[in-house]
């Protein structure tokens, strides 16, 4: 399938498991293992249906606890890389995210949240290759043991693009192991279908727009007709499975074959269609609204932000 070239501005996650993943709270632990101050300890669990806790938390690695009680799930935030619920900050993030932003912006905004009382909204105006992402990184968080990372996001748009534009949502980032030049796993979307803009895998090795001595690529794979929803909260999870160079995403619980990648996807703009996606060692994660061509407008927010080395679950 025949598709517009993207353009990544700046260097900037496949799930092969079936999620059986349980629900937020937030606790945060500072590198020597005593609580933040930032943050507050959560709850053991929530009752089903409830999270508990609030704050952005770093948690400390170890064997995922069983589950709670009857009618209880266990937090899975105790043995996550990260939580963050967004109840801590005030006007703009705080460490360990940063914000990129080209013709957008990023700020904490307490108009819409899918729990507590705030979440993050992302704007961006009509223009070309337009940026507004939260980036979460640092040495005390990634790499990973395995290389093998799981996420989970509340997200919200508020429209879609009408018209064919790629765009992102998720990108995970670094440099391939054993070369020098970056590659980024991302989800996304870009072609109008009846149902709305059709979701998409996407791979690329951004360091190929300024230096073409490393590998183009650009490379995708289309959902089967499934759009990614509007004006609703969804939960959207995600798993980069670097050794195996895969990708799988979910929403609200329910897997999505067709964007399950193992080796390569169905295409390339800047390589052979086969052109293998191998992973980067994860360093980083972007989420938010990239646009790669020019689009109209757009408003997002995202909350309930889990990043971790198992599996989830939405609340």
């Amino acid at each position: 399938m025949l598709r517009a070239p993207s353009r990544l501005l700046r260097p900037s996650l496949a799930l092969l498991a079936i999620p059986t993943w349980l629900t937020l709270a937030a606790c945060q632990k500072s590198s020597d293992g005593d609580d933040d101050d930032n943050a507050r300890t959560p709850a053991a669990g929530g009752s089903a249906g409830t999270a508990a806790g609030s704050g952005g938390t770093q948690a400390p690695g170890g064997t995922a606890g069983a589950a709670g009680s009857a009618g209880m799930k266990a937090d899975p935030c105790a043995t996550a890389v990260y939580c963050d619920d967004f109840e801590r900050y005030d006007a703009a993030l705080a460490a360990p995210w940063t914000v990129r932003t080209t013709s957008g912006s990023v700020a904490i905004d307490a108009s819409e949240h899918a729990s507590g009382t705030q979440s993050v909204k992302f704007t961006t105006q009509s223009a070309s290759s337009v940026t507004a992402m939260m980036r979460l990184e640092g040495p005390n968080l990634f790499p990973v043991d395995g290389n093998v990372v799981y996420g989970r996001m509340l997200f919200k748009l508020a429209a879609a693009p009408t018209s064919s534009v790629h765009w992102t949502m998720i990108q995970g980032l670094g440099v391939v192991p054993g070369q020098t030049y970056h590659a980024a796993y991302r989800y996304g979307g870009q072609m109008p279908v009846p149902s709305g803009n059709q979701l998409m895998a996407n791979y690329d090795t951004p360091d190929w727009y300024s230096n073409k001595s490393t590998p183009g690529s650009d490379c995708w794979r289309h959902a089967s007709g499934r759009a990614i929803p509007v004006g609703r909260w969804v939960c959207i999870e995600w798993k980069f499975d670097g050794p195996n160079a895969g990708m799988q995403l979910s929403l609200d619980g329910q897997q999505m074959p067709d964007l399950t990648i193992l080796g390569h996807g169905d295409g390339c703009v800047n390589a052979a269609g086969d052109f293998p996606w191998t992973a980067p060692t994860f360093t980083s994660f972007d989420l938010g609204w990239e646009a790669y061509q020019t689009d109209e407008p757009r408003t997002a927010w995202i909350d309930d932000v889990v990043v971790s080395t198992m599996p989830i679950g939405c609340p």
